[in-house]
């Protein structure tokens, strides 16, 4: 039988699901000023497009749970399953496959719109303050003189957006396959906060990141530079055809390829991860430790970011986490072991 109290929390709304629809309803509207209308109007075939790979994550989640469950014995398989087949369970997941979809929707329609919205770009001034906090230095350069050897370079160029994307997979499937409707919550909830937030940091303080703002730095690491530069191409073209409004059937607009680089969400989702991963699965924390420092080196080496965007990037995951740690009472939780039912 089903404990009411559960029943009735999950019936109820969650932040994620009410910040979510906010701020997809105000981008939308706001853009209908500038007369875009396709915030709202675009959702369906992109939750078509990122629904499947969400299940994916689950179901995998799930069979490897299932499998480590039942090497450990003492009916913890039997004590998973009857978890995931709840109907308080599927229902969460329900939600969350829809919603971190629509989160990433919402994200991506602010993000590629800020030369719209706010066209003014303070690349020199992050520069410039990235100067100041390294007393007169640039970090810029110095990690590009630091990390200059070929084989550093290429190493760095081949693997950080496979490093990127394979953290992103990594931590999908450990919290969607979560027994524990508090960690599977709590976690969203401060995800979501922490990616639209950034979106409206990028508004904010538009920016397109060195290796746009002075290609000079990397014009003699180019050739070892070959993956990153294709990917900064891309998404410039894309740019480009945001600024004229230039959407045709033959040269479409890439949702997903918005450019900004104050915060660098790249560190901060790896931050993010790794304090959730350190109270919860101690080789997990290893591991996007790990993440961390090199997605924080490789995003100055590469150009992608400031060394102040990594900063804010930090700060933003860590108020992110600290929010939603404090609201669910992880602290107190995790001491009273209440990992599985939460």
């Amino acid at each position: 039988m089903s404990d009411p109290k559960l029943a009735r929390a999950v019936h109820r709304p969650y932040f994620f699901e009410l910040f979510t629809i906010a701020n997809l309803l105000i981008i939308h509207g706001v853009l209908l000023r500038y007369g875009i209308a396709g915030a709202l109007y675009s959702m369906p075939k992109m939750m078509l497009q990122l629904i499947p790979p969400a299940i994916v994550q689950l179901i995998v989640g799930v069979i490897i749970r299932g499998v480590v469950a039942h090497f450990r014995g003492k009916g913890e398989l039997r004590a998973y399953l009857k978890i995931v087949r709840s109907k308080e369970w599927l229902l969460d997941s329900a939600r969350l496959l829809f919603f971190i979809t629509l989160t990433i929707h919402t994200y991506a329609w602010i993000k590629l719109t800020i030369p719209v919205m706010h066209p003014r770009l303070f690349d020199q001034q992050l520069w410039d303050l990235d100067r100041v906090i390294s007393f007169g230095l640039s970090p810029t350069i110095f990690f590009l003189s630091l990390f200059s050897n070929a084989s550093a370079l290429r190493f760095v160029d081949f693997t950080y957006a496979y490093v990127f994307v394979a953290s992103i997979n990594i931590a999908f499937i450990y919290f969607l396959s979560s027994p524990s409707r508090r960690v599977r919550i709590a976690f969203n909830d401060g995800n979501t906060l922490m990616w639209i937030a950034s979106a409206w940091l990028y508004v904010l303080v538009p920016s397109l990141g060195p290796a746009y703002r002075f290609p000079q730095v990397w014009l003699e690491y180019a050739p070892l530079l070959v993956h990153t530069q294709y990917l900064q191409a891309m998404l410039m073209t894309n740019y480009q055809l945001v600024i004229r409004h230039a959407m045709s059937p033959d040269k479409p607009i890439g949702i997903l390829l918005g450019v900004a680089a104050f915060p660098s969400m790249h560190v901060a989702f790896q931050t993010y991860v790794f304090l959730w991963m350190r109270r919860l699965w101690r080789y997990g924390g290893i591991v996007f430790g790990f993440f961390t420092l090199f997605i924080f080196i490789g995003s100055v080496v590469t150009g992608w970011h400031y060394l102040i965007d990594s900063v804010a990037g930090l700060v933003l995951a860590y108020v992110s986490y600290a929010i939603f740690a404090r609201i669910y009472r992880l602290n107190r939780w995790l001491k009273l072991g209440e990992i599985v039912h939460g």
